[in-house]
């Protein structure tokens, strides 16, 4: 299947826990299966709630991956998608050591910056939520130009600090991606650009998911 090329936060590329963080980049792009999500069994590292309900569509558990001692991703999507054609998807990511919001914030654009060169479609806007104290990364991105199995991919990211019951502290990161294919982007990307706001809004009203690492 086609790996998750887009989106996908790198928030242990920035900690310094152990020796094995500069891997994880690789191990967190493995590929996973084609399967409708209701049917995979995902072991629920962090002990969210196994269905987030969003916008009246509710979004299960699909996918989760613990590399390192101080990585966990958990991806969500609606159970008439697919994990490697999502439609819609909402992420959580944790990291916790010396890591801040602003660091993961900056080597994400740091990323966006340089994928310009080649994806022409990058664009993204920083904020920040005082309300939540947390750092809001908006942006938007593509692979696969004039191409039938192009992808355009816009992603709202929710950036926390985190400190678990032991005092570890860390990196949350809440997050939304969509996604249009081939002939279907251009009424993707007029969508986004009448409800874009609306999007961010929504998902900002949305609680973080309580977290209980195991």
């Amino acid at each position: 299947m086609k790996k998750l090329i887009l989106g996908i936060s790198v928030l242990l590329a920035l900690t310094s826990c152990n020796n094995s963080d500069k891997n994880v980049k690789q191990n967190i792009t493995e590929e996973m299966k084609s399967t409708p999500n209701e049917l995979v069994k995902v072991e629920n590292f962090l002990n969210t709630p196994e269905q987030i309900n969003f916008n009246e569509t509710d979004f299960n558990l699909s996918w989760s991956s613990h590399p390192s001692n101080n990585y966990y991703k958990q991806e969500f999507i609606p159970k008439d998608n697919i994990a490697d054609k999502y439609k819609q998807m909402i992420m959580i990511e944790l990291a916790t050591g010396n890591i801040t919001p602003k660091d993961a914030v900056t080597q994400k654009i740091q990323e966006l910056n340089a994928r310009k060169a080649t994806d022409k479609m990058v664009n993204y806007q920083v904020s920040e939520n005082k309300n939540t104290n947390e750092i809001l990364l908006d942006f938007i991105l593509s692979t696969g130009n004039g191409d039938p199995n192009a992808i355009a991919e816009w992603n709202t990211y929710r950036y926390s600090n985190y400190t678990d019951k032991a005092g570890s502290k860390g990196v949350l990161l809440f997050a939304l991606s969509k996604r249009g294919y081939g002939q279907d982007i251009t009424a993707f990307l007029t969508d986004l650009k009448s409800n874009r706001a609306k999007y961010v809004a929504d998902f900002i009203a949305l609680p973080n998911p309580e977290i209980n690492k195991k």
